[in-house]
C-alpha cells in the first residue's frame, strides 16, 4: 500500500474512533527530556564513573538500570531514585507534535514515558482522558478514554517502585501490573495502532509486536509507525518490518533535512495526517483515484444517493450542492477533489487499467447521481436536471412488480426488493416474514447496507401492520363495508416480542464502525426525526421565495424555489430507488407537498407579475416552471384532492405547460388496467391493505388529468374508470358527473365515451323499477346531469338506446318515467312527449325538469309551486334551528329562486314575506335594504356570468360587494375572486 492509503486508513480509524498512539521518549525528547538510552547513560556513568563507549544492545536498556539498583545496599535504594528525580523533576513543555496527536482525536493513548507531557497536552486542547499509572486507576477510570501509562509514572513520589525501567520490572510486569497489561492488550487487539517516537530497534516494539500478533491472530490489524530517522530505509529493512507485521510511514520520503532535524520530520508526518486530504502535491494521480475510490466505492451499492449527504463522507471537506456542483470547504490549497477532476486518463500513461476502472466508476457514480463537477470549473451554470426512477411502484408497472413477486430468485438484492414489492401490494404479512428471513441471512454478510435498510423498512412495516389493524377493529368496516382481519392473532403476538419498544434511534449507532463510515448518509433514515432537518431547510427556503415575492425581487442563478424542489427530487429518487417504506410516511408526503405547492403559487406569482416602469414585461426569471411526467406522478402519490382544490383557488393551473404527456397517459392506463383487473362482474375484489392506498392515486391522478391534453382513446378510459370502476363509496354519482365535465373541459368529449354514458344512464334508469331507490349525492348533481353534457359537446346528438326504452316504460313506473325525462335532452320528441304526457307535475323539481327539457316555458306559470316550496323550506329551517341542529340537504332552491326574482323572472311578491331566515335569500329578493356585513364572497363563486353582470349593474351591490371582494383579493390566494372583479366589476 502507498503512503496516502496509509494515511486514509489512520483518518478512517479516528473517525471511527479506533485511532490508538502509542508514544515513546522520542516524543518527550523534542521537548527536552532524555531518551531512553540518555537515561540508561546516566545510571552507566554512575555505576562505571566513565562514559559509556560503543552502542547499547537491547538487552543493556534492561540490564544497566538492573545492576545499578542491584549493587546499591539496601538502605542506599533512593540513589536509584535520585537519579530518576534528578532527570525527570523538571519542568518541560508540549510541542507540536503533542498537540497534533490531540488533533487527530485518539480514542485512547498509551506511552511508555514518566513525563506528564500528554496530560499537560489534553488539559489545554479541553480533552479528558483518564489517566492510568497505577492498578488502582483501571477501577477507578471516570470517562470512556485512556491515557495509559503503562511504565508508570512519577505521579506518587520519585520511586523505582512506581516506574517500569530495569530488567525485573519487564520480567514480572504481567504480575506486578495485570490490570494494566490486560487493559493494554484489550485497546491494542481492538484498535488501529500508530507508534511514534520510537526507534525500529527499541525493545519495547519488538515485544508489543508479538503481544498483537498474539492477540489478533488472523485478524491480525498491522500497526503503524512513523519513522523519523534522517536517511531513506533501507529496501530490505523496509521487507524484514513488512514481514514482521509493521507498516512504515517514513519521514524521509516526505521531508528532506539534517540528522538532527527530528521536529521537522515529525511535522512532516503529522501535517500529512492531521490535513491529508488537502497535502495531494507529492500525491500520485493513481493515488489520488485510490484514495477517492476508497471514500465512495461502498456507496455504489445504493441506487440512489441524496448528494448533500456526501459531505459526511468527505468529512465536510467538500459540499455537495443540489445543483451538482461542488464547494471546497477549505482556503488551503488544492484537495484531492480538486487533484481528480483535474486527471487526464487517456494522456496519463502510469495509470494501469485497474485504476482506470476505478475512475470511469467514481465518474459513472457522479453522472447517475447528477454530480457535475467543481463549482468554480463548471463550464456551464446551466444544469439540467433529468428525474427518473428506477422502481416499477413508482410508474404503477404493476406487471414487473408482479413478475418479481413470482420469481424464484434468492439473490439477497432481489429479495429485498421482493419484500418492498409485497408490502407495496399490500402483503404486509408475507414482506414482514421475508425482511426477517434477509436480515438473519445479511448479518453475517458483506451486505450490511441490505441488513440495515431491511431493519428501517421492518420497523415500519410493523408501524403499519398495528396502525393497520386498529383502522380495521375500529371504522374499517364502516369504509370498506365488512369486517376484514388480514392478520392473524399469532402473526401479531409475533412481532410484538420481536419489535416492540424497537428504538430506531439505536439502529444507526448499533451497526459495525466501518460501515457507520460508509454510510454516513443513511443515519438520517435511523431517526424519529424523519426529515426533519429537509423541513427546516424547506421552511428557510420558502420563507426567502415568499420574501422575494412581497419584495417583487428578481433572483438570477440558482432560486431558493428551485433549490426547494432540487432537494425535493433528489428525496424523492433515494426513497424510491432504495425501495424504502418510508415513501407512505405522512412526513414525507407533507414535504413533498408543501414544496410543490410553492412552486404552484410562485408560477402564479411569476405569470402575473406586473411590466416594468418602461412597459416590457420583465422576460428574465418569467416562470419556468412546468409539471413532468416525473411532478405528474409524485403529485398523484403524495396529494388529495383538497390539495388540488387549494392549488386551483390560489392559481390558474391552465396556463402551467405540462410536458411529457403521452408518458402521463401511458401512466393512466397502466392505473386504470390495474382497476379494472380486480373487478369481477360490477364488484371490486382487491386487497384493502393495497386498496387504500391505490384508490387514492388513481382518484387524484384521474382528477389532476383534466389539465393534460390526452388522446380521445385515454380519455374515454378515464371517463369509463369513473363511471364503472371507481366505487360509489369513493365517488357518488354527482361527483362522479362533475369529474368526468372537468376532464372533458379541456380534451372534449369523444364519441366512444358516449356510448359508455349511455350504458350508465340506461342502467341508472333500470335502478328507477325498484320504487325505493333512491340516489344520493353530495354536490347537489346526479346521474341525470350526464345528459347535459352529451347535449353540451354535441347538441344534436339523440340516443337511440335511451329513446326506445323511454316509449316502453310502464305508464305506472312513475320513478322511472321522472328520471328517464330529466334525459329529454338528448331523446327524440316522440319519446319526451310520451314521459311528458304520463308525467305528473306535482312539486317545483318537477316544474325544473319540464323548463329544461322544453315543455314548460317558464317557471312563472307555477309561481304558487315556488313560493309553496319557498314556504316549506323557511319552515324547515326554523324547525331545525329551535331543535339546534343543522341539516346538510341537496337540491336547495330558495338562493336559485330568488336570484330569479332579482332578475325578473319571477315576479310574485310573496316572496318578500320569508325575508330573515337565510341570508343569501334576502341579498336577492331586497338589494336595497341588505345588511352586506353577511355577505360571504363565496356566494359569487357559484353564480352565473348573467347573474353576476346583474349584480354589478345594480347600484347598492355594486358598492358594497366591490368593497368586500378587494378585501377577500388581499388577504386570499383564490385567483377566482381576482377574475371576477377583473370580468365584472372593473
Amino acid at each position: 500500500m502507498s503512503i496516502s492509503q496509509y494515511i486514509n486508513e489512520i483518518n478512517k480509524a479516528s473517525r471511527h474512533g479506533k485511532l490508538v498512539f502509542f508514544v515513546g521518549a522520542g516524543l518527550s525528547s523534542l521537548s527536552g527530556y532524555p531518551r531512553w538510552a540518555e537515561l540508561v547513560d546516566v545510571f552507566y556513568k554512575r555505576l562505571y564513573g566513565k562514559d559509556r563507549e560503543g552502542v547499547l544492545t537491547s538487552d543493556d536498556y534492561l540490564r544497566i538500570p538492573q545492576i545499578f539498583y542491584d549493587v546499591l545496599e539496601e538502605n542506599k535504594k533512593n540513589k536509584y531514585d535520585e537519579i530518576l528525580r534528578e532527570v525527570f523533576d523538571v519542568e518541560k513543555i508540549p510541542n507540536s507534535i503533542h498537540y497534533k496527536i490531540l488533533s487527530l482525536n485518539p480514542a485512547h493513548i498509551i506511552t511508555t514515558n514518566y513525563d506528564d507531557l500528554l496530560e499537560k497536552t489534553c488539559w489545554q486542547r479541553g480533552k479528558y482522558y483518564t489517566k492510568i499509572s497505577a492498578e488502582k486507576d483501571v477501577s477507578g477510570a471516570t470517562s470512556s478514554r485512556y491515557l495509559v501509562k503503562v511504565h508508570g509514572d512519577f505521579s506518587r513520589g520519585f520511586n523505582a517502585d512506581n516506574v517500569v525501567l530495569k530488567e525485573s520490572d519487564y520480567m514480572s510486569y504481567d504480575q506486578n501490573y495485570p490490570l494494566i497489561s490486560n487493559l493494554m492488550k484489550t485497546i491494542m487487539a481492538t484498535h488501529t495502532i500508530v507508534f511514534i517516537g520510537y526507534g525500529l530497534g527499541d525493545y519495547n516494539i519488538n515485544l508489543l509486536l508479538n503481544w498483537v500478533k498474539q492477540l489478533q491472530k488472523d485478524g491480525y490489524n498491522k500497526p503503524f509507525f512513523i519513522r523519523t530517522d534522517q536517511e531513506p530505509i533501507k529496501e530490505s529493512d523496509a521487507k524484514y518490518f513488512k514481514n514482521k507485521g509493521l507498516r512504515i510511514i517514513d519521514s524521509a520520503s516526505l521531508k528532506k533535512s539534517e540528522g538532527d532535524e527530528y521536529l521537522e520530520r515529525y511535522n512532516a508526518v503529522m501535517d500529512v495526517l492531521v490535513d491529508y486530504r488537502n497535502n495531494t502535491v507529492r500525491m500520485e494521480d493513481s493515488e489520488i483515484i485510490e484514495l477517492f475510490y476508497q471514500q465512495v466505492q461502498p456507496l455504489f451499492t445504493l441506487k440512489s444517493i441524496r448528494k448533500t449527504e456526501l459531505k459526511y463522507v468527505f468529512d465536510n471537506d467538500y459540499f455537495f450542492n443540489v445543483d451538482g456542483l461542488i464547494t471546497s470547504n477549505s482556503s488551503t490549497g488544492e484537495g484531492y477533489l480538486e487533484r481528480f477532476y483535474s486527471i487526464q486518463i487517456k494522456s496519463n500513461e502510469e495509470i494501469d487499467e485497474n485504476t482506470c476502472e476505478k475512475y470511469n466508476a467514481i465518474l459513472e457514480f457522479f453522472s447517475k447521481n447528477n454530480i457535475f463537477g467543481m463549482a468554480n470549473k463548471t463550464e456551464s451554470k446551466s444544469i439540467s436536471i433529468i428525474n427518473k426512477v428506477t422502481n416499477p411502484i413508482f410508474d404503477a408497472n404493476f406487471d414487473e412488480v408482479e413478475q418479481s413477486i413470482d420469481s424464484e430468485n434468492d439473490d439477497v438484492e432481489f429479495l429485498y426488493k421482493k419484500a418492498f414489492y409485497l408490502a407495496s401490494m399490500g402483503k404486509l404479512e408475507e414482506a414482514y416474514s421475508l425482511y426477517t428471513k434477509i436480515i438473519s441471512i445479511t448479518i453475517k454478510s458483506e451486505n450490511l447496507w441490505v441488513y440495515f435498510l431491511s431493519q428501517i423498512n421492518r420497523y415500519h412495516l410493523y408501524q403499519s401492520i398495528k396502525q393497520t389493524k386498529r383502522y380495521l377493529d375500529t371504522i374499517g368496516i364502516l369504509t370498506y363495508g365488512r369486517h376484514y382481519q388480514p392478520f392473524s392473532k399469532q402473526f401479531i403476538e409475533q412481532i410484538e416480542s420481536e419489535l416492540k419498544n424497537f428504538n430506531l434511534n439505536d439502529l444507526f449507532l448499533s451497526m459495525p464502525n466501518e460501515f457507520q463510515e460508509d454510510y454516513k448518509i443513511l443515519e438520517f433514515l435511523s431517526d424519529n426525526k424523519f426529515l426533519y432537518d429537509d423541513t427546516v431547510k424547506l421552511f428557510e427556503l420558502t420563507n426567502k421565495v415568499k420574501d422575494s415575492m412581497s419584495k417583487g425581487s428578481v433572483t438570477f442563478g440558482l432560486t431558493s424555489e428551485n433549490e426547494i424542489m432540487l432537494r425535493v427530487y433528489e428525496t424523492i429518487r433515494f426513497l424510491f430507488d432504495n425501495h424504502l417504506l418510508s415513501i407512505s410516511f405522512g412526513e414525507f408526503k407533507k414535504y413533498v407537498k408543501n414544496a410543490i405547492i410553492l412552486q404552484f403559487e410562485k408560477a402564479e406569482y411569476d405569470l402575473t407579475r406586473d411590466t416594468d416602469r418602461f412597459g416590457f414585461l420583465e422576460v428574465i426569471n418569467r416562470s419556468g416552471f412546468y409539471i413532468d411526467y416525473f411532478d405528474f406522478v409524485i403529485i398523484s402519490k403524495t396529494f388529495n384532492i383538497d390539495d388540488i382544490k387549494y392549488i386551483e383557488r390560489a392559481c390558474d393551473i391552465s396556463r402551467i405547460v405540462f410536458k411529457e404527456e403521452d408518458k402521463i397517459e401511458e401512466y393512466l392506463s397502466r392505473l386504470i388496467l390495474k382497476l379494472e383487473a380486480h373487478y369481477t362482474g360490477d364488484s371490486l375484489q382487491m386487497n384493502i391493505l393495497f386498496y387504500s392506498s391505490f384508490i387514492n392515486e388513481i382518484k387524484l391522478a384521474v382528477y389532476f388529468a383534466k389539465y393534460v391534453s390526452l388522446s380521445p382513446q385515454c380519455i374515454t378510459k378515464l371517463i369509463k374508470a369513473i363511471l364503472y370502476l371507481i366505487p360509489l363509496r369513493e365517488l357518488d354519482n354527482g361527483k362522479k358527473y362533475l369529474w368526468c365535465e372537468r376532464l372533458t373541459k379541456n380534451n372534449s368529449l369523444p364519441e366512444d365515451a358516449v356510448q359508455l354514458i349511455e350504458n350508465f344512464l340506461l342502467k341508472e334508469a333500470q335502478n328507477r323499477k325498484d320504487s325505493n331507490y333512491s340516489e344520493m349525492t353530495s354536490n347537489n348533481l346526479f346521474s341525470h346531469n350526464f345528459s347535459l353534457l352529451i347535449h353540451h359537446y354535441y347538441p344534436k346528438y339523440i340516443s337511440e338506446r335511451l329513446s326506445k326504452y323511454a316509449v316502453n316504460i310502464n305508464k305506472s313506473s312513475g320513478n322511472e318515467i321522472d328520471y328517464v325525462y330529466k334525459l329529454s335532452r338528448i331523446l327524440t320528441a316522440e319519446s319526451k312527449k310520451y314521459l311528458f304526457e304520463n308525467k305528473t307535475i306535482k312539486n317545483i323539481k318537477d316544474v325544473i325538469d319540464g323548463i329544461n327539457a322544453g315543455d314548460i316555458n317558464s317557471i312563472a306559470e307555477y309561481d304558487e309551486l315556488v313560493v309553496d316550496y319557498v314556504s316549506d323550506r323557511i319552515s324547515e329551517i326554523n324547525s331545525n334551528k329551535e331543535k339546534g341542529v343543522t341539516v346538510l340537504k341537496t337540491g336547495d332552491y330558495l338562493v336559485e329562486f330568488a336570484s330569479q326574482f332579482f332578475m325578473g323572472e319571477l315576479k310574485n311578491e310573496e316572496l318578500n314575506e320569508y325575508k330573515g331566515v337565510v341570508d343569501e335569500y334576502d341579498m336577492f329578493i331586497d338589494p336595497n335594504c341588505f345588511d352586506y356585513s353577511k355577505f360571504d364572497p363565496v356566494w359569487l363563486k357559484r353564480y352565473s356570468d348573467e347573474l353576476l353582470m346583474k349584480i354589478s349593474e345594480n347600484k347598492h351591490m355594486r358598492n358594497n360587494i366591490l368593497k368586500i371582494l378587494k378585501e377577500r383579493i388581499v388577504y386570499s390566494k383564490d385567483h377566482m375572486y381576482l377574475s371576477i372583479l377583473l370580468k365584472h366589476f372593473v
